[in-house]
Parts: C-alpha cells; sequence; structure tokens
C-alpha cells in the first residue's frame, strides 16, 4: 500500500501504510496504530507510564477513531511541588 493514502482529521492527517498508521499535523506526531493481528492504537501526546497504548481493537477504523479522541483530550499537566528551594547567589 505505501504512505501514499492519506485522510484529513481537522488539521492533522492520518498517513496509512500496511501495517502502520500515523497521525500527525504540521508541527508534531499525534498517534499511531499498529497491526499485529490486531490493531494496537498509541497516543503521542499524553503519557502513559504502563506503555502499552491506549488499546487493542479489531478493526483499523476502531483504533483510528479511539486515537482521534485520546489527542484531542484536554492534556493533564501535573507539577510536582519542591520539598525545599535552593538560591545561589
Amino acid at each position: 500500500m505505501g504512505w501514499n493514502q492519506i485522510a484529513s482529521v481537522g488539521m492533522a492527517v492520518w498517513r496509512d501504510a500496511e501495517d502502520i498508521c500515523a497521525l500527525s499535523d504540521d508541527d508534531r506526531h499525534l498517534g499511531h496504530v499498529v497491526n499485529e493481528g490486531e490493531w494496537h492504537a498509541f497516543d503521542a501526546v499524553h503519557p502513559n507510564l504502563g506503555g502499552n497504548g491506549i488499546g487493542i481493537f479489531a478493526t483499523l477504523d476502531d483504533a483510528k477513531a479511539a486515537v482521534e479522541r485520546s489527542v484531542s483530550a484536554p492534556v493533564e499537566i501535573r507539577a510536582r511541588r519542591a520539598a525545599s528551594v535552593v538560591r545561589i547567589r
């Protein structure tokens, strides 16, 4: 198939190959799906400490839809409060 099949999602674009599809905009990689017998979906915008992605799906369309929903969700940023601050002059 190759990277010639492209579908737009808002300002982001899906680039499709036979076993992997990547979603990106002009500035960054947003997410991707990989075919390993089933479609594994990954969000590149939100942290996933488990490294297991956002799910496994039977169809390519379902996996892409999951990535699109996930990357469009607000990004929650949690800052750790420093126990102490050292100032050097």
